[in-house]
């Protein structure tokens, strides 16, 4: 009787959510109603944000971003879209367009791209990038004062979007256009004019090339933990300078000449530091020596539990990743597929990855069907409740404190996947296809940790048009171990390394797509002996 108790219970619950659908006898069933994806031609990226209702395109240089094919559209179930859009559909995005989603009501959602193009300047004895002026057609230059600039090389430069060609510069004596290819030799004691031709229009230029004097000093310093990367500028002359670095607590300098020199910028890498140690370095020449600059190395912090060793049961028969009920650092889906009687994660005390004593077990993440299709998982942070507001699926907080600057995760895992059964928007095409088990390192600058929201599609935007990401790795495969643990390394990019993280996000998946409802059903996977490793 107990099984049918369970049941008859997950029934009751199901019924009592859908009931607070209605706010009265009157009122409409609250839906989503949404792009749920979004794509045209020439397209780098998209964000859709459902809270803002809006849908950011970035465009690569190419695109015409006045007649943009969309490719590829889906709303979420039952809304209209007005005017209509659809697969095929050509839109003007020069401007934000404005679009109405509807089901019982109308909510405006706002269409916008931006189109970045890269423009630069390169120069010999150059100092930093080139201030490009878009809309006087007008880049300046700075130079180290050692330069003459009666005779500037100009190594390489770009100014309009790809494809554009530059016809010439223009001759001081004769007005007329001078053909060239880089690099090029030009005195710019005066102000210097170049033609450029993008589709029909030949756009002019000009470039002002300034002198200043620069300083031997360092301007950043980026620790790890047994190691720093130093870059520093000078005057741009033959002779490299070299790096010292000392202890706090120390009095004489110990010196470095694997210095590199680019133009004026200098760059060093120190190894063999102490972690948690305060440091003084700085750059010295012949004739200068630079001001010192401090900095202090990390410490090699880990996660509680990265093992997987620490499991309890509570008396409903649900896992849980973590010592005991007071301590919340790992979590999975367990609680929301509980009310069914199953665990997608358990814990495993039989197929370890290492015969190290002190291993003593590993999480076994199974995806199965609960109501809906679960993928296994495991994630720091926690399980808020289930929701069948907006759709059916699960409210969690991902991310705990964390202020560690790992290089990267290593452990291991083994994996059994399955092809693809269930799938749901806007992920049909994978049916079929082989299921992907999914780490994924996620180090930001949060105050809180982030409230994910499956039912409403409200996941961490993990493109780097997120400023919150400081560091990123994620390892997603379709091969079959065999059933034995396979070692794995996954490097952190770092896309704010001068950034300290505040909250960590580590998660391990046996279906990719699993926050999408969408894998193969019985895919199987085993996480073991999580680490990060520093430098």
């Amino acid at each position: 009787m107990k099984p049918f108790r369970r049941y008859l219970f997950a029934a009751l619950c199901l019924s009592v959510f859908h009931a607070c659908l209605i706010e009265n006898d009157m009122s409409y069933p609250k839906v989503s109603t949404e792009f749920t994806s979004f794509a045209v031609e020439g397209q780098e990226s998209v964000s859709i944000d459902p809270q803002a209702r809006t849908v950011n395109i970035v465009l690569s240089e190419t695109a015409d971003i006045s007649a943009l094919r969309i490719t590829d559209m889906a709303l979420s179930e039952h809304t209209a879209c007005f005017p209509p859009l659809r697969n095929g559909s050509v839109i003007d995005l020069s401007e934000p367009m404005k679009v109405t989603l509807s089901v019982y009501r109308d909510y405006e959602w706002t269409i916008s791209a931006t189109q970045p193009i890269e423009r630069y300047v390169v120069c010999d004895g150059q100092i930093g990038d080139a201030r490009i002026d878009v809309s006087n057609h007008v880049a300046e230059v700075k130079v180290s004062s050692t330069q003459h600039l009666y005779d500037i090389m100009i190594r390489d430069m770009k100014l309009e979007p790809e494809g554009a060609e530059f016809q010439g510069y223009v001759d001081r004596d004769s007005e007329t256009l001078v053909p060239f290819e880089f690099p090029l030799g030009l005195d710019c004691t005066l102000r210097r004019y170049f033609d450029v031709k993008y589709k029909d229009e030949v756009i002019r230029w000009t470039l002002n090339v300034f002198t200043v004097d620069v300083s031997l000093r360092v301007t950043s310093v980026y620790p790890w933990c047994y190691s720093a990367d130093i870059a520093g500028e000078f005057d741009g002359s033959s002779t490299v300078p070299w790096l010292e670095y000392r202890k706090d607590t120390d009095d004489d300098w110990t010196k470095s000449e694997s210095v590199s020199a680019d133009g004026t910028s200098l760059s060093a890498k120190l190894n063999g530091l102490e972690e948690g140690t305060l440091y003084h370095v700085r750059f010295v020449s012949d004739s200068d020596t630079g001001d010192d600059v401090t900095f202090t190395t990390g410490t090699p912090d880990q996660i509680e539990n990265m093992g997987f060793d620490d499991w309890y049961q509570n008396g409903s028969g649900t896992y849980f990743p973590n010592l005991n009920e007071t301590v919340k650092i790992w979590d999975t889906a367990n609680r929301g597929t509980a009310l069914l009687g199953k665990n997608p994660t358990v814990p495993e005390y039989d197929l370890l990855a290492t015969d190290d004593p002190d291993n003593k077990a590993a999480a076994r993440l199974e995806s199965m069907y609960v109501a809906k299709f679960a993928a296994g998982n495991i994630y720091t942070g926690e399980f808020k409740n289930a929701t069948v507001i907006g759709g059916m699926g699960a409210i969690l907080n991902w991310g705990i404190p964390f202020t560690g600057r790992p290089a990267s995760l290593k452990g291991y895992y083994s994996y059994s996947p399955k092809p693809i059964d269930y799938v749901d928007s806007p992920y049909e095409s994978l049916k079929g296809t082989m299921d992907k088990c999914q780490i994924l390192v996620i180090l930001t600058d949060w105050s809180e940790p982030f409230t994910v929201n499956t039912a409403k599609g409200i996941f961490v935007d993990q493109t780097q048009a997120n400023k919150s990401i400081i560091a990123y790795g994620k390892l997603e495969s379709d091969e079959d171990t065999g059933g034995a643990y396979k070692e794995f390394t996954l490097p952190l990019e770092y896309w704010r390394p001068d950034a300290t993280p505040t909250y960590a996000v580590v998660v391990a998946c046996a279906s990719y797509k699993g926050d999408y409802f969408t894998g193969g059903l019985g895919s199987v996977m085993y996480v073991d002996e999580f680490e990060f490793v520093y430098e």
